[in-house]
């Protein structure tokens, strides 16, 4: 399974937790980051964002247990997008952490926009958004990266919306619970390719069958697995719909058991923008953040029998363009990055209910983009 959670170094004996935060510096997107910030995070406050490095665009990050490199995928205007990792300092406190840039390496295409890496920390997958392509790495323990394995996705194929599915989109790739495939949503073709994983050099095998299949138009963005390895929920970016798949891990094979809406009464979904989700602790809640035509939360109560969603909360965001949220690791917080409005939010929980109370507390980030305890 692959890792963009928190770590156990994340947290000093004080209870204060370490927050990374990835920026997007994409003109397109109104991207103005300048690279990787680091904030303390304590009791739902947050602190002054400190810059750790430069860098390009490093729009997403992940790091799976503590001792092992920090990973970011870097991207920016034009050219072909990278895979970098960075040694955090030992240690949790906050003032004194440094970031030191260990590698980098092509990702063999454009538009990178999402990173993961597996719980061991030997295989790192970027997906490329702009090149309709997944790369993997083969990650040594002081996080020097192989050359990229890349797969691309057909050319030629597109979906039914026009501006937005021209052709692949890759958008994410994760390891399954498992971990002996791969899952790549491409937004652009509607689907979710499936690769088996060569565990030796962390290179994607064929698989049969090859991907699932969404609405037509509904663009696949992000997924999540649920810890029972047979839940998957994936959020669809064009249509704003989460999905729940069932997960069969001996023959890899996905299958669709049901689409809920995520957006409040009244929004045109073709106007609206799903991006993310993310688990309450307990497992008992999914939160998924919207944007455009609707910057809102919705939650929804998960049944722990079936899996299946019921809708209880919608909350406005305050900010612009949710591009990640994430749950503190005590379970009491939710927090979102918006990157247009440049801020990281953070909101109380409720633990009984799952819903998302009042603000607590906000820092401006220019191009916010990624949030990560570590």
């Amino acid at each position: 399974m692959l890792l963009h959670g928190t770590s156990a170094s994340a947290r000093e004996a004080s209870g204060t937790l370490r927050l990374f935060l990835g920026t997007s510096s994409q003109s397109e997107f109104a991207g103005k980051g300048e690279g990787i910030f680091l904030a303390s995070f304590h009791n739902g406050r947050l602190g002054i964002p400190r810059l750790l490095t430069k860098a390009s665009s490093p729009s997403f990050l992940a790091a799976p247990q503590a001792g092992h490199p920090l990973f970011a995928v870097l991207g920016g205007d034009g050219g072909q997008s990278q895979a970098a990792s960075y040694v955090v300092s030992q240690g949790t406190d906050v003032a004194t952490t440094t970031l030191t840039p260990i590698a980098t390496a092509s990702s063999s295409g454009g538009g990178g926009c999402h990173v993961s890496v597996s719980a061991d920390g030997t295989c790192v997958l970027v997906s490329n958004y702009g090149g309709g392509s997944v790369a993997s790495f083969r990650a040594d323990p002081t996080g020097k990266l192989t050359q990229a394995n890349a797969v691309q996705f057909p050319p030629a194929e597109h979906g039914p919306v026009k501006d937005r599915q021209q052709g692949s989109h890759a958008h994410s790739a994760l390891i399954s619970p498992d971990g002996d495939f791969v899952l790549v949503n491409d937004l652009g073709l509607d689907r979710i390719h499936i690769f088996g994983l060569d565990h030796a050099t962390s290179k994607l095998t064929p698989h049969k069958p090859d991907h699932w299949a969404s609405e037509p138009g509904a663009g696949p963005r992000h997924l999540v697995f649920h810890p029972n390895g047979r839940w998957i929920y994936c959020i669809c970016e064009l249509n704003s719909t989460v999905v729940q798949l069932q997960w069969n891990a001996t023959h890899g094979v996905l299958t669709t058991k049901s689409v809920v809406n995520t957006l409040p009464a009244g929004v045109d979904p073709a106007k609206a923008r799903g991006c993310e989700l993310v688990f309450s602790k307990d497992m008992r809640f999914l939160y998924a953040a919207n944007r455009r035509a609707s910057e809102s939360f919705a939650v929804f109560a998960v049944d722990a029998t079936t899996g299946a969603l019921t809708p209880i909360q919608h909350k406005a965001n305050p900010g612009l363009e949710a591009r990640h949220i994430a749950v503190d690791p005590s379970g009491k917080w939710f927090l979102v990055a918006n990157q247009f409005s440049g801020d990281v939010t953070v909101f109380a929980l409720d633990n009984a209910t799952g819903k998302i109370g009042d603000r607590v507390s906000t820092i401006q980030v220019s191009g916010a983009s990624c949030l990560l305890f570590a």
